[in-house]
């Protein structure tokens, strides 16, 4: 067992100049914390697995493939392998949530 709280996790940059904390990175899952300041952008990208986004504080909206939804705490929005997405934060809402890829990005 392995016991993660994280408030523990230190946050990095990651590729999209985003704050981002790692819970889990192995063949089978990558699952992140992301953390968007307010207006805050991840611009249009794919990954060859699927995706799965679920939001634990703050507003925005995820755009995948064609399609926008607005998001809020506890929604989770499920991307296809091979789609594009974008994250957005509101400009008056900070916004964290759960990236969890399966399998992992490794």
């Amino acid at each position: 067992m392995k016991h993660l709280n994280m408030n523990d996790l230190v946050f990095t940059l990651n590729k999209y100049n985003i704050n981002a904390r790692t819970l889990v990175d192995h063949d089978n899952a990558t699952i992140k914390n992301l953390f968007l300041n307010k207006g805050e952008r991840i611009p249009d990208h794919k990954v060859p697995m699927d995706v799965t986004f679920f939001i634990l504080e703050g507003y925005g909206s995820i755009t995948i493939g064609d399609e926008t939804e607005r998001v809020k705490p506890y929604d989770a929005l499920l991307c296809p392998p091979n789609t594009f997405m974008s994250v957005q934060a509101d400009k008056d809402s900070n916004l964290s949530f759960l990236n969890i890829k399966t399998p992992g990005l490794k």
